[in-house]
């Protein structure tokens, strides 16, 4: 059985719509959420759905009854380290084999207190006693989505970073095909016991290339076809204003319900959770992004590390190709 945590938000939800693509594997998969309403399309494809208080160690232990493989998708929720930390206790005692943590990149910063919440629950898996691979993220591109809304309106790309600072965006399809590859076999059947290779490991995944928020608007602008994109160095209180009032915006309240509406009639016949802005970002989540432009500021940009292809044996996806895709979203307003 594999288990993935925090179903009812983007990282947990993309991971299991990528799993579900694969028939044969929904009834192995049982995912575990506090909202219910965000996983009816995973009941609607004969997923097992619990609805779980993460602070109740027996609704816990129920949920995490048989499972061999155990998805810990670090959430957005305010008390999301009490949450992993019952997660992994629970897990110590009920028999899972195997922890992939879904961490972040920024978890080795000393300084910025929600980066340093993964370091946190890094230690919480390392100690379950349990088999685990962590796969630090970089910036995911699909997050992007988010400031869709600011790109259509005000033709600038807006990032708290000088122009030349670079980071190396992955793709949220990389980092399914990379959780795929540590479960899953070459007939993507569940593997019985994890590799040996990837216990105790930690991978770093980022994009293919490093790239600058200068560069990021110039392929914005040749994919949109709008050739006056500017690039707009703001402050860290700018950013938080734009994402603390999207919940305000009604263009972006429409998005989030054609969204919701797509998702509870997915199929999962094809991937499609990576043109998902997805919710409200959280100010545990905004928290977060400013913490990671601060960090790589401070470290003159991220780092392209070779671990996403060396896992996946496939060429990461490139910004350019984000923008390809979505360039529809990004499009000034007439």
């Amino acid at each position: 059985m594999l288990l993935i945590t925090n179903a009812d938000q983007f990282m947990g939800y993309a991971i299991a719509s990528h799993m579900a693509q694969y028939e044969h594997l929904r009834p192995q998969i049982r995912v575990l959420c506090e909202k219910k309403d965000r996983c009816y399309g995973f009941t609607n494809a004969g997923i097992d759905v619990r609805q779980v208080d993460y602070n109740h160690p027996n609704q816990l232990s129920l949920a995490l009854r048989g499972v061999d493989h155990l998805i810990l998708a670090i959430g957005n929720e305010p008390n999301r380290v009490e949450n992993a930390k019952h997660v992994c206790a629970v897990a110590a005692h009920s028999g899972v084999s195997n922890i992939i943590c879904i961490s972040h990149m920024g978890a080795v910063s000393h300084v910025h207190r929600s980066l340093q919440e993964y370091n946190t629950i890094e230690k919480q898996v390392i100690n379950s006693n349990c088999q685990y691979t962590i796969l630090r993220l970089d910036f995911v591109q699909q997050y992007l989505h988010l400031w869709s809304n600011y790109a259509e309106k005000n033709r600038e790309l807006l990032l708290p970073l000088t122009e030349e600072t670079e980071m190396c965006p992955i793709d949220i399809t990389d980092v399914c095909s990379v959780v795929e590859k540590l479960v899953l076999d070459g007939q993507k059947l569940l593997l019985p016991q994890p590799d040996d290779q990837h216990d105790g490991q930690v991978y770093s995944l980022t994009g293919p290339e490093s790239i600058s928020g200068k560069r990021m608007v110039e392929l914005l602008a040749h994919a949109t076809g709008y050739e006056h994109f500017k690039y707009c160095h703001g402050r860290p209180m700018d950013l938080n204003y734009y994402l603390s009032g999207l919940s305000k915006d009604v263009w972006f309240d429409a998005r989030l319900k054609r969204e919701m509406s797509h998702i509870y009639h997915d199929t999962y016949d094809k991937i499609s959770y990576n043109d998902k802005a997805y919710c409200i970002p959280t100010d545990k989540q905004v928290q977060t992004y400013l913490d990671y432009f601060d960090w790589i500021q401070q470290n003159a940009g991220s780092v392209c590390v070779a671990h996403t292809t060396m896992l996946t044996q496939l060429p990461a996806k490139s910004v350019q190709a984000f923008f390809e895709q979505h360039a529809n979203s990004f499009k000034p307003r007439v």
